[in-house]
């Protein structure tokens, strides 16, 4: 092993040796930060250290901690309602295994991606000499797309906020997730599995699928529209906030601050105001006048346009990826999965039929020929939730807390990772 391994490995022991339930009880946001400064009267104090930037080591394991690849996923029975979208397994739990979502951070260098290797075996890390695989995943899969800090104005920050927004030497995770992507995924689910009935409920009329309830293929619960994309907002941005907490949890064992929160505006973030450019992702504008955020060319591209020509494209890719060449759910697949028995798990799914595809895509184009945007009253590109993570400034804890509220993590941080 190398002597730079041999050194990163001992700090990954470190976290691996230090209880998740430790983490859990000893898990609080810290704001205060070296180089930070706070003038109330409950609270002056301005720090006297430079901040110190979280290394390339202490960001490629948060990264990985929020959005890694664990190993591969299970599937089980997904795999027979069209559900299942992937064989990555992550760290955090994502909906039918999606894996349109996205880390992004910035730091004092720029704005990156952390978009990892996929996985290949069931488990990645199996025992503690590959532990140091976190820091190759890192080389890897981290995309800078920025080469500057980006400017995150006050005006898209809550008040109480604005103090700690965007400081130098602190990282800025940004968790978002395509939409769009789970949308059309889970259309093909409930075309062939739950026959929702779905009617616009701005219209009362039935959204793009009035055939197919009027002849029965559609037979099951109603459901508005604005229900529709609330329940697949909820289960897409859940995610987000596993990212956050795994990433809030790791901070702890490292013994360095964090914050995760939603005191933000997140098109102002996005960039799709006139304040500010912030991390310079594309918007299109809906027949409600409105920016949306729809991604970034070449590096987060959503399902819909203008990454695809029109909705029939983007249902088509999706349906691809699952049961076209190579697909991830069938037996002809080139990829690893878990099973043992490829050819007898693969081998029994069945893609969807033609009627459960085109009811999708009725669906789908409705709504963005209705609204002009996809979806249609959700942004496509959603960030929900902000990880701040920083070196705390000792003296100021010293100061207004007692001892037991940095524990020896804290106070040893950079004997271990900077030493």
């Amino acid at each position: 092993m190398k002597k730079d391994d041999e050194i990163l490995k001992r700090r990954l022991d470190t976290l691996w040796n230090y209880s998740l339930f430790d983490a859990l009880t000893n898990r609080r946001s810290r704001r205060f930060g070296q180089g930070y400064e706070l003038k109330y009267d409950t609270f002056d104090f301005t720090s006297d250290k430079e901040p110190i930037p979280l290394t390339d080591q202490e960001t490629a394991v948060l990264a990985w901690a929020g959005h890694g690849i664990s190993g591969l996923a299970l599937g089980e029975a997904q795999l027979i309602t069209h559900v299942h979208n992937s064989w990555n397994g992550r760290v955090h739990p994502a909906p039918c295994n999606e894996q349109h979502s996205y880390l992004l951070w910035v730091n004092d260098k720029g704005a990156f991606l952390y978009d990892p290797p996929d996985a290949t075996k069931v488990v990645e890390i199996q025992d503690p000499t590959e532990r140091v695989k976190i820091m190759q995943f890192y080389e890897e899969g981290t995309r800078q797309f920025l080469d500057h800090r980006p400017e995150f104005p006050d005006a898209g920050w809550l008040s109480s906020n604005k103090w700690l927004n965007n400081r130098p030497g602190s990282t800025l995770f940004f968790p978002v997730v395509d939409v769009a992507a789970e949308y059309i995924n889970f259309m093909l689910y409930a075309a062939a599995c739950e026959g929702y009935q779905v009617f616009d409920d701005r219209t009362g009329k039935p959204a793009g699928i009035g055939k197919w309830i009027d002849n029965g293929t559609l037979n099951g619960p109603n459901m508005t529209l604005s229900m529709w994309e609330i329940f697949v907002l909820n289960v897409s941005t859940a995610q987000c906030q596993f990212k956050a907490q795994n990433m809030a949890l790791t901070a702890e064992a490292m013994g360095v601050g964090v914050l995760s929160y939603s005191g933000f505006t997140p098109m102002v973030i996005l960039g799709g105001t006139p304040l500010a450019k912030g991390l310079e992702f594309n918007f299109v504008t809906g027949k409600d006048g409105m920016p949306n955020p729809v991604g970034k060319k070449g590096l987060v591209e959503t399902f819909c346009p203008p990454y695809y020509k029109n909705m029939d494209d983007a249902v088509d890719a999706l349906v691809e990826g699952k049961y076209g060449d190579n697909g991830v759910l069938t037996p002809g697949y080139k990829g690893p999965v878990p099973v043992k028995d490829k050819q007898r798990v693969l081998g029994g799914t069945k893609p969807p039929t033609k009627d459960v595809i085109q009811i999708t895509k009725d669906f789908c184009n409705y709504v963005y020929d209705t609204y002009g945007r996809f979806p249609a009253f959700v942004d496509t590109i959603q960030a929900p939730i902000a990880t701040l993570v920083h070196h705390v400034d000792e003296d100021f804890y010293a100061e207004y807390y007692p001892a037991e509220v940095l524990h020896e993590r804290f106070h040893n941080h950079m004997k271990i990772w900077h030493e």
